[in-house]
């Protein structure tokens, strides 16, 4: 089944963290007209992979009607989206259940991708444990939406990972720290707690790079990043990079958004 453009939408920003996951943007001033290429050229073909024939349906729908130039498709399963051999920009994987979820994360996501090794894959589940969404992306995953996000959320975040970033709900991936993050009460922004090139970094680090290419990227040593890094986390109170990602969620929408009321 396949579902053309029907009417045009201006992307709406998500909501507060504490009430729907914020969207990752990668959109910093030195990636944004890389990214703006991305967009526009090589992200207007969605393939939703559901085995529920209403969620499939529905949001095929509200993904046609989003913006101009988008198809979408729809298959029960990876094999029956296989056997068409249409390919894709993105590939949604929606499931619901404890199981199906953890079947998605720790093979699903490989399979996509060994089909397709260029197609950006997102995980849509009504689970959200910070375990999933970790695994997810560690298989290669682009994002994980939660099911209870959300319409504008969804279509925010399914758009910002067409266009190179990263979306993961802040609410799992900090949902097992005791300590208070340093962005958390919403009083200091992210450039009051890192230097101008530390905020360089962290949007390399959202957009997936590792730190050999994030040297080549600031045409730093890797040594250099390897301490931005270190330095980023620790003022950050961020125990890993999936956590730097979740935590300047707020930051990167702001500045994404910004841009497109300007445009």
């Amino acid at each position: 089944m396949t579902l053309p453009f029907s009417a045009p939408r201006k992307p709406v920003a998500p909501a507060a963290d504490d009430q729907h996951p914020a969207a990752d943007l990668s959109l910093d001033e030195g990636a944004s007209a890389a990214a703006a290429q991305i967009y526009r050229d090589a992200s207007a073909h969605i393939v939703v992979i559901c085995a529920s024939t209403l969620i499939r349906t529905c949001l095929m729908h509200c993904l046609a009607g989003s913006e101009t130039d988008l198809v979408v498709e729809g298959c029960t399963d990876v094999e029956e989206w296989e056997r068409q051999g249409q390919g894709a920009s993105v590939v949604l994987l929606c499931v619901t259940g404890a199981r199906e979820t953890a079947i998605a994360v720790e093979r699903m996501v490989k399979r996509v991708l060994a089909i397709a090794p260029g197609v950006r894959v997102v995980v849509i589940s009504d689970t959200r444990s910070a375990s999933d969404v970790s695994k997810a992306l560690e298989q290669g995953a682009s994002g994980f939406i939660a099911m209870d996000s959300n319409v504008d959320v969804a279509i925010a975040a399914i758009r910002l990972v067409r266009s190179g970033g990263v979306f993961v709900p802040s609410h799992s991936v900090m949902q097992s720290r005791t300590q208070a993050a340093p962005l958390s009460d919403g009083k200091r922004s992210l450039r009051d707690l890192v230097t101008a090139k530390q905020l360089e970094v962290v949007a390399l680090i959202r957009r997936g790079l590792p730190n050999k290419l994030i040297a080549v990227e600031l045409e730093m040593s890797e040594f250099t990043v390897k301490v931005h890094v270190r330095n980023i986390m620790k003022r950050l109170n961020a125990r890993n990079r999936t956590e730097v990602v979740a935590l300047t969620n707020a930051y990167f929408a702001e500045t994404f958004f910004g841009q497109q009321d300007l445009a």
